[in-house]
């Protein structure tokens, strides 16, 4: 049986938080970008419509970025990923950039690494696995080695190679981010994931065991577990992690992969 990695990635969680990309050339304009991205959260439509506006008054960078981020929430993935990677190309050359004391901006190395990541989880969400890639790795290459952000960005690289179905790369990747911080036990589900990907049964189990020793509510560690055991052919107790992903939440990702585990072993659900 072909292994596979099951993450549950959401539009939600991957883009909580977003790093400004810029500072406004005036408190209004950053103003002006904090509600718009905030409106981008809430009624992404009406976002990108006030961004398309804001565009047309120069609004460069900031505006874009607000249209991008309307465009992921609604869904547009590759829409989104494109315009996320063209804005982090013209952050490169100073295009579009705000003016602070009569000189252009100048985007850093870890701005522009946040642009380009934000576009390669765009390109994965959008099914373009090789864009991702590309930017992922643009992304990991203007980072600041051992910084927190390459500790995200090396996740999200291995969410993208597990995809792909490269689960060394991915274990690899989840391996570095352990050793910058080992404090990190939210990816414990991810390294038996991936683990499990590569036959390295043994580690697999044990990252899964201590994910939900730490985390017993958390339904995509029971997926995990039960995915696990399945590959060992363990069929009555990857029944029941599954099962127990059901008891634990009726709709998303995590249900709906247990619900086709549950059926292609010939158990019906609801």
């Amino acid at each position: 049986m072909k292994a596979f990695v099951s993450i549950s990635v959401t539009a939600a969680a991957l883009f909580c938080g977003l790093a400004t990309p810029v500072s406004a050339q005036s408190g209004a304009e950053e103003r002006r970008y904090s509600d718009c991205m905030d409106l981008a959260e809430q009624t992404p439509d009406k976002a990108i419509n006030k961004a398309l506006v804001w565009q047309n008054e120069h609004g460069g960078i900031p505006a874009r970025h607000c249209e991008a981020t309307g465009l992921f929430r609604l869904k547009e993935y590759k829409e989104a990923a494109a315009r996320l990677e063209a804005i982090a190309e013209d952050m490169r050359v100073g295009k579009d950039m705000p003016v602070r004391r009569g000189k252009r901006m100048v985007a850093t190395g870890p701005m522009l690494a946040d642009m380009y990541g934000q576009a390669a989880i765009a390109w994965l969400l959008a099914d373009e696995i090789v864009n991702a890639e590309s930017a992922i790795d643009a992304a990991l290459s203007l980072v600041i080695n051992g910084s927190p952000q390459e500790a995200e960005l090396l996740v999200d690289r291995a969410r993208i190679a597990a995809v792909d179905e490269d689960f060394e790369l991915a274990l690899s990747d989840l391996e570095k981010v352990q050793a910058l911080d080992p404090g990190r036990k939210d990816i414990l589900v991810l390294i038996a994931a991936a683990a499990r990907g590569t036959g390295d049964y043994g580690k697999a189990e044990k990252a899964i065991n201590e994910f939900l020793e730490l985390f017993p509510a958390r339904p995509d560690g029971h997926l995990e577990h039960g995915n696990l055991y399945d590959a060992r052919g363990l069929t009555n107790y990857a029944r029941a992690s599954w099962l127990k992903v059901l008891s634990l939440v009726e709709n998303g990702p995590d249900a709906d992969a247990a619900r086709a585990n549950l059926e292609r072993i010939d158990v019906t659900v609801k």
